[in-house]
């Protein structure tokens, strides 16, 4: 049985379709890229998922129960949320709090776990990210990479049963994304189940072991990876590819 499968999420805001049915199925252990141009719904999609945003219409069973995303109660939506993480793209840190603050909060607000355990685990999860070193500094003494990656400590932190991650690097300078994909990839390897809404083309290839192709709200392509980069079936696909190679390359002619 899939860990999450979702059957026709629609989403509007006033007349603009956003999302206009899509069906996915999450399997124990995916590591799913969603591509596509920017408005495409791609994070509206995780925003649905998570309960940050209201489907319009929609089902989805995760975890054996299944629920109408148009219509779930808080309590639910609690128990839901008590199974994912979520990686923002702008961190979403609080400033005054330190990188262990930030980790073990959740913990002590949302679990009511004892202070003493809450930061047993926010050091572990720490340690995870690489940023044990730093768990007494503020946000503003943290760089962005190193900010996310507190944030990954944050979402490892509740033993979720996927984490979504809402294009993770987009707010990095170039030279601080290697060390987010690189706990991301570690991750990958160690079997944890993640969405994460993209633009890194190599994470995609690489790491993830599907693939999702999104504009205009719905899936135009989706597939394994190696399948989904050797031979798109949309032409639509083909060209979004090609406008990404073509984008990458230019990034990396400006880096010489």
């Amino acid at each position: 049985m899939a860990l999450l499968e979702i059957k026709n999420i629609k989403k509007s805001f006033d007349d603009l379709k956003v999302l206009d049915g899509v069906n996915l199925t999450v399997e124990t252990g995916d590591v799913i890229a969603v591509l596509g141009p920017s408005g495409s719904g791609k994070t509206t999609l995780l925003r649905c998922l998570n309960y940050l945003e209201t489907a319009d219409e929609g089902t989805m069973i995760f975890d054996g129960k299944s629920y109408d995303m148009a219509h779930t109660s808080g309590r639910d939506i609690a128990e839901i949320r008590k199974k994912t993480g979520f990686v923002f793209q702008n961190y979403n840190l609080f400033r005054n709090k330190t990188a262990l603050e930030n980790v073990t909060l959740g913990l002590m607000v949302a679990r009511h776990m004892h202070k003493k355990e809450a930061e047993k685990i926010g050091l572990e999860m720490l340690e995870r990210v690489g940023m044990l070193e730093r768990k007494d500094h503020y946000p503003s003494m943290l760089s962005g990479g190193q900010q996310q990656r507190v944030a990954i400590a944050r979402a490892l932190a509740a033993n979720p049963e996927i984490i979504y991650f809402d294009e993770p690097t987009s707010a990095l300078d170039p030279e601080l994304i290697g060390e987010v994909l690189g706990v991301m990839r570690e991750l990958a390897n160690e079997g944890v189940t993640m969405i994460v809404v993209t633009h890194e083309m190599e994470f995609a290839r690489n790491v993830s072991n599907k693939v999702i192709f999104m504009e205009k709200g719905k899936i135009v392509e989706q597939g394994s990876s190696e399948e989904f980069f050797r031979n798109p079936k949309e032409e639509r696909t083909r060209e979004f590819l090609r406008l990404e190679e073509n984008r990458t390359g230019l990034i990396r002619e400006e880096k010489k």
